[in-house]
């Protein structure tokens, strides 16, 4: 019995806290607080340049056939694309290249824009007025034919002569083909 009042002597202390062990918690511990919350503006993009394209002289890039057929009507000629295993389906205002039934890329000539204009996302597009910084900003890269700009998976690059500097077309494709 004497060794358990000696263990009992010998624990105790750890049984009852001393004066020195106790420690109040603060208040605020027991106190409701508000959540943080991060917040972020979610209003109209800072950047004022286009930040993707969609489309070019009414045909969308990626759009089934039968979607351009109906945007854009029956073509005046559809021919071989010269470059790749693909069909050109040429219009007065531009030509469309179609790869596996969808819309691959689609040109505009200096010509063409000038009789029917150019529209870029359904927005004015003027290589020869130069607008083009306004609208796109710096190119992404320059080319030795002419300056690129790439949105996503979508490129446009606007051809120009080497001895004028003029444009000589544009063209909206998937940037990431070869």
């Amino acid at each position: 019995m004497n060794v358990i009042i000696l263990l009992f002597s010998l624990f105790s202390s750890y049984l009852t806290p001393s004066e020195q062990q106790q420690v109040q918690a603060p208040a605020h511990f027991f106190t409701m607080q508000p959540e943080a919350v991060l917040a972020f503006e979610q209003g109209l993009s800072l950047d004022r340049y286009m930040d993707s394209f969609d489309s070019m002289a009414g045909a969308a890039l990626y759009a089934p056939v039968e979607e351009l057929l109906l945007t854009k009507g029956t073509p005046l000629n559809i021919t071989p694309d010269p470059w790749q295993e693909c069909l050109e389906y040429q219009y007065a205002d531009m030509t469309a290249g179609i790869c596996d039934g969808m819309v691959t890329y689609i040109h505009v000539s200096p010509a063409q824009a000038g009789l029917y204009g150019l529209k870029l996302n359904e927005v004015i597009l003027n290589p020869a007025d130069d607008n083009v910084r306004e609208l796109l900003g710096y190119p992404d890269f320059i080319a030795e034919d002419g300056d690129v700009y790439i949105r996503g998976n979508a490129a446009l690059k606007i051809y120009r002569n080497s001895i004028t500097g003029e444009w000589d077309g544009i063209d909206l494709f998937d940037a990431n083909a070869s």
